[in-house]
């Protein structure tokens, strides 16, 4: 393919869960990333609706790792394009196949590791704000959070995208190697560290009580007891999920509230 469809097509990735629907889910936006490609092979209008049409069934898979099945589709389609294959199947094969396995790899990274690190880093740029420029520079925690987000989805959708055009099936042999649950630990490290410096710096700017008296015993607390507590549920917090560490820090949060600390 020309440099021009491959813009198209990379830009039109963007798309996949457009007119999403209840019925077969991304099937539409599958067909709308495809199209321009699907012209190009098919010249014919009788034999591109005979493919629309074949590929307009269910379809659903994390949409950062969708381009991998756009790849292999579409190689799969030039050959039956050209002639050198006659398994009009194939291509449905490999939807069902593979869109399974990359949701869940995406889901686990990019929506249930990634987007929440990113969150913990802006709310921690946020506390940093405060604390050193009187909130004058506040505007750089959501900034932060949208560049961060966005730009190592983008880069990986790029890269995924045109090396499954070089690897074709053996692709699945790597995405069966992905360390993208190694690389999901130490993401979970770094929103861990984000979590207790947030904190670090939320009590420099807004203190500790002294002590605080619990029940009728009039028993108290001094304020590192109170810090090493959070320091120790931080840690027990970082060999969870991050989604669930992050409403455990809030539900948590409430109590000390509750407390007056």
């Amino acid at each position: 393919m020309n440099n021009s469809i491959n813009a198209k097509l990379f830009i039109r990735t963007f798309f996949v869960q457009s007119l999403w629907n209840f019925e077969r889910l991304q099937n539409i936006g599958f067909l709308y990333v495809l199209y321009p490609v699907f012209k190009k092979l098919y010249p014919d209008k009788n034999k591109r609706k005979e493919v629309l049409l074949r590929h307009i069934g269910f379809f659903n898979t994390n949409p950062y790792m969708a381009n991998i099945v756009f790849a292999m589709i579409i190689n799969a389609e030039s050959e039956i394009a050209s002639g050198r294959s006659k398994n009009t199947k194939k291509p449905e094969i490999l939807k069902s196949v593979i869109s399974g396995p990359i949701a869940a790899i995406g889901d686990s990274f990019f929506w249930g590791t990634w987007r929440p690190v990113t969150s913990f880093v802006a709310i921690l740029l946020s506390i940093l704000a405060i604390n050193m420029f009187d909130a004058d520079y506040l505007w750089v925690a959501p900034i932060a959070f949208i560049f961060l987000y966005n730009i190592v989805h983008i880069l990986f959708r790029y890269w995924i995208l045109f090396i499954s055009f070089r690897l074709n099936e053996q692709m699945i042999k790597l995405v069966a190697k992905f360390e993208l649950t190694y690389i999901g630990d130490i993401v979970r490290l770094i929103g861990l560290a984000a979590i207790v410096a947030t904190l670090y710096f939320y009590f420099d700017l807004f203190g500790f009580s002294p002590a605080v008296n619990i029940g009728v015993y009039d028993y108290s607390i001094p304020e590192i007891g109170i810090f090493g507590i959070i320091l120790l549920f931080s840690f027990l917090f970082g060999k969870m999920r991050p989604v669930i560490m992050f409403y455990c820090a809030i539900l948590f949060s409430f109590v000390i509230g509750y407390l007056g600390l």
